[in-house]
């Protein structure tokens, strides 16, 4: 009974002992896993805020943490223990990953078939331009397995000596495990405040050391890159707030992420960082403008006027990622500048026209009531003169109103009345020079009836000035793919190919002294290109001596 007794109180110490130091090993044991798993979740963070590239992702691993760059699609892109990813199969259906795409990332413990170790593994959702990546980090765990077996030894000590004995081993070991998960829970926060302070290893296990170890070298290599970056942004700043022009960056959802103070000064907004871009402006021309290069990439170049009274030339235009930036240059002086040339252009002109008129009407007044040939003949020449002069004025006063930037009424126009009718007001002057004037054709434009009256009025008129007697001009209208085409072809005497860049220039004239003979102003074609311009349609010139000219006008579909 006695040695029934005693062998009962052995076996009931011994297993009173063994369960308490059991559950001291699986408390301490959760403790360290916890805390592992607190840690890597930060340090997966840390990859996800930095994140760029999916190979320089890789090369920031450090000792044994593993990171994994995985696709959306499930396969790994780049991994820091495999060169060869495409044999790592795909991972949608790794719990972490599944977690991750859930938005409720979580640690996962288990063996990796590719290290062939246990794996504490843990995966955040990473933004990228074309979408999103998954970040998984990982570490082994043998640490703990290795700590279990070790203390077998312990155990079998522990039964021989008492149970207090067994309590502060435990809490020992205990501390030990925490303290160094404390030093790299703190070195996290300091890289996240930006107060970063190297981790001293001091500890007695290897595995934590390395752990801290790699935890100093991405630590490390991420606070150089905040500093750099925000070196780089203090910069890239002071340049954009000293440039004369005002400059604005969104992103591809139009929001505002910088705008420097010259932006903010025209806009009138400060702080606007983050709001959508519809906050700048309410101005439909600028608008549509940014719209159309967000949604569709197209580049444009406006104007934009504020109630100020200043004008600036906006340049918007898409960037890499889906950014736009929009760059505004102050041109109200130049715009002053043209106003004022405009003015004086027409107000000359008005004041020239008048007198001329009269001399007009006084020359007219000789040549009825002169029976004397000669001055007949010098009030001929006076004649010529200022009809020459009055076509050159009103030729200005055309080119003059073209300039005043007026956004032009914009109807449907039948180019074949227009044409018509030109025709009709030309034929006495077709007449004289025996030159034969035909239209053939239909088209239609949305335009000023006022300026394809002008257009084909120049064009027709140029073809008869410069042609031969007994000559051709045959205007030609049709509706094509590219759009409405006015095409003006005579047979006459032709531009050699040395003069043909200069056509459109204002005043210029191949022969001065034929231009006078012909009564040409040197405006015709361009005032034929300024009204391409208004309209954004095309103009093209072939010539060639002792053949003829052909300019082709066409009017983009919309």
């Amino acid at each position: 009974m006695k040695n029934r007794l005693i062998l009962f109180n052995v076996i009931v110490t011994a297993a009173a002992l063994l369960a308490f130091f059991g559950f001291g090993i699986l408390v301490t044991e959760s403790q360290y896993y916890r805390q592992a798993e607190e840690k890597i979740a930060d340090v997966a963070e840390i990859y996800r805020m930095s994140y760029r590239d999916a190979d320089e992702t890789v090369k920031m691993s450090t000792g044994n943490i593993r990171v994994t760059v995985i696709g959306s699609d499930g396969n790994v892109i780049a991994d820091s223990e495999s060169v060869d990813v495409s044999s790592l199969g795909n991972h949608l259906d790794r719990e972490e990953i599944k977690a991750a795409l859930d938005g409720q990332p979580k640690a996962v413990r288990r063996k990796s078939d590719t290290l062939g170790r246990s794996m504490v593994y843990y995966a955040v959702k990473a933004d990228t331009a074309d979408g999103y990546v998954f970040i998984r980090v990982s570490v082994p765990v043998d640490s703990v397995n290795g700590y279990v077996i070790g203390s077998l030894p312990l155990m079998i000590y522990v039964l021989c000596g008492a149970l207090l004995c067994s309590l502060f081993a435990s809490a020992a070991v205990g501390n030990s495990v925490l303290k160094p998960l404390r030093m790299i829970n703190a070195n996290l926060r300091e890289v996240r405040d930006g107060t970063y302070k190297p981790v001293v290893p001091s500890t007695n296990d290897d595995e934590i050391n390395n752990m801290l170890i790699d935890i100093n070298g991405i630590s490390e290599k991420l606070s150089e890159t905040i500093k750099s970056s925000n070196d780089d942004r203090e910069r890239l700043g002071y340049i954009l707030n000293n440039v004369s022009d005002g400059i604005a960056v969104l992103d591809r959802s139009g929001n505002i992420t910088m705008m420097n103070k010259n932006a903010s000064d025209v806009f009138r907004i400060s702080g606007a960082e983050g709001q959508n871009y519809r906050v700048l402006t309410a101005d439909p021309g600028l608008t549509d403008a940014i719209s159309g290069c967000l949604f569709d990439n197209t580049d444009s170049v406006t104007e934009y006027s504020d109630d100020r009274g200043s004008t600036y030339l906006v340049s918007v235009r898409s960037l890499e990622r889906g950014f736009v930036i929009i760059v505004l240059s102050d041109i109200t002086a130049v715009k002053n500048s043209e106003h004022e040339r405009s003015e004086f252009f027409a107000n000359a002109s008005h004041e020239l026209k008048t007198p001329l008129t009269a001399v007009k009407g006084f020359n007219d007044m000789i040549m009825l009531k002169s029976s004397d040939d000669t001055v007949r003949d010098f009030s001929a020449r006076v004649d010529r003169e200022v009809n020459r002069m009055i076509g050159l004025i009103n030729d200005m006063l055309d080119l003059s109103r073209l300039e005043e930037n007026r956004k032009p009424d914009r109807v449907p126009v039948d180019l074949r009345n227009v044409a018509d009718e030109v025709a009709e007001t030309l034929m006495p002057l077709a007449s004289e020079k025996h030159i034969d004037l035909t239209v053939t054709g239909n088209a239609s434009v949305m335009a000023e009836k006022e300026h394809m009256t002008e257009l084909i009025k120049n064009l027709a008129e140029n073809g008869i000035r410069y042609n031969n007697a007994r000559g051709s001009v045959r205007v030609t209208l049709s509706d094509t793919a590219d759009g409405a085409v006015i095409d003006v072809r005579d047979n006459g005497i032709g531009i050699e190919e040395k003069y043909q860049s200069r056509l459109f220039e204002r005043f210029y004239r191949v022969s001065k002294s034929r231009s006078r003979e012909t009564g040409g102003t040197g405006l015709g074609l361009a005032i034929v290109k300024h009204i391409c311009g208004i309209y954004g349609a095309s103009v093209s010139l072939t010539s060639k001596p002792g053949v003829g000219t052909d300019v082709r006008v066409t009017f983009e579909k919309k």
